[in-house]
């Protein structure tokens, strides 16, 4: 199970490594322009996807966090972009670093709104943080098209595979 899990991490690492050089290319505009989605602009989903791997990490090492970073995130589209990539990296990082039994013993954890205590294993957590990490890249590459990008990295799980296979 390990195994697979951290293919997980490190594709999505890999796959927001190349969504990230995607929008450090373009200009700033582009990125903070509004389009409709699930969040305004290329940069909020940015945000949100780091909010996201924050939060699960955090869950993850067993705390229960009582607060969205991006609520008071006052930096610049460079530093969500590093951000990002940071909080993936500490992620995969994380995963690596779990002796295999970790997986399959349940986390307690509160939802952000104290609405609710959930008990789950790390697996499905993890599972579920990388499935909702790639349907926002899809969004991404949607808002993107609206906005006139009309060169995008392939993300699939699949050309991460062929990619390494050839290594």
């Amino acid at each position: 199970m390990k195994e697979q899990l951290l293919s997980y991490t490190e594709y999505n690492l890999w796959a927001n490594t190349r969504m990230v050089e995607l929008f450090s290319s373009c200009d700033e505009a582009i990125v903070n322009e509004e389009v409709i989605s699930s969040f305004p602009s290329i940069r909020q989903t940015l945000l949100h996807l780091w909010d996201v791997e924050i939060i699960w990490l955090e869950r993850l090492k067993g705390n229960s966090p009582s607060a969205l970073m991006s609520k008071t995130f006052q930096g610049d589209n460079k530093d969500i972009y590093a951000g990002l990539i940071s909080a993936s990296t500490a992620f995969r990082d994380f995963v690596a670093a779990q002796p295999e039994l970790y997986f399959s013993t349940f986390i307690d954890f509160t939802l952000l709104t104290a609405a609710g205590s959930f008990r789950q294993l790390p697996a499905d957590m993890i599972q579920h943080c990388m499935n909702h990490q790639t349907m926002h890249r899809g969004q991404l590459i949607t808002m993107g098209r609206q906005l006139g990008i009309t060169a995008f990295p392939r993300t699939d799980y699949i050309i991460w595979v062929r990619e390494n296979q050839k290594r």
